[in-house]
This record gives C-alpha cells, structure tokens and sequence, in this order.
C-alpha cells in the first residue's frame, strides 16, 4: 500500500467505515462481535496463551483483508473514472 493510499484508508476506516452498514449489517455485527468476545473469554480459561496468540492473528489477517479491499476498490474506482 503506496502512502497516498494507507492516508485515505486511515481517514476511512477512522471517519466513514462505520457509516458504510446498513441496520441489519450493523446488528449482525455486533452479534457477531458479542460472540467473539464470549468465545475468546472461555478460551483464555482453557487455553490462555493459544486463545491470545489465535484472536491476535485473525485480527491481523482481518485487518490485512480489509486494507486489501480497500485498496483493490479505490484502484478499480481510479480505474473506472479514467
């Protein structure tokens, strides 16, 4: 990710993500969220260094996928409007 963009994807993600979900994505979401948490609190019981290192790493491959996105779309929108 070139510095032009990881500046539009910071000011996107910081200031517009959240404006992006309709009712139903944003409830599904936080269900979603809620979830996890619970989820991660047991295994921090079980497991507590595996559940730390396993939820670090998908927050890692989240964040990856999603700057991935993000830039494919502003590309192929730069693309487009050429």
């Amino acid at each position: 990710m070139d510095e032009l963009t990881r500046i539009l994807w910071e000011y996107a993600s910081d200031c517009r993500l959240e404006g992006c979900y309709d009712q139903q994505m944003r409830r599904e979401r936080e269900e979603n969220e809620a979830a996890i948490d619970q989820s991660q609190r047991k295994l921090e019981v079980l497991c507590p260094e595996q559940a730390k290192d396993l939820f670090y790493y998908l927050e890692v491959l989240r964040a990856v996928d999603m700057e991935a996105a993000f830039s494919c779309g502003l590309r192929l929108g730069l693309f487009l409007a050429k």
